[in-house]
């Protein structure tokens, strides 16, 4: 398999409207993209759509770090490969 085919989390092929999946998008290091002002916003269209706003540090860095988590492969060094 190739490393689109690897991605691809289908569950049930029957439903699936795409080839592969688009995320998680590699991270080969830090991204200009992912800035303060993407979480600002994601926090900012929960709330608008009525969920408890994001008020403090650590909701902040809860979802700053979900967003993370979706976005992206886990960054494998070398040491983590066996």
């Amino acid at each position: 398999m190739n490393e689109i085919d690897d991605l691809h989390g289908c569950f049930d092929p029957q439903y699936c409207m795409t080839d592969c999946r688009a995320y998680p998008v590699p991270r080969k290091g830090r991204d200009p993209r992912f800035t303060e002002c993407v979480v600002n916003t994601v926090a900012a269209a929960l709330a608008s759509h009525g969920y408890p706003p994001v008020s403090n540090i650590w909701d902040w860095s809860e979802l700053e770090m979900a967003l993370a988590g979706f976005l992206y492969h886990p960054h494998k060094s070398k040491e983590t490969k066996k």
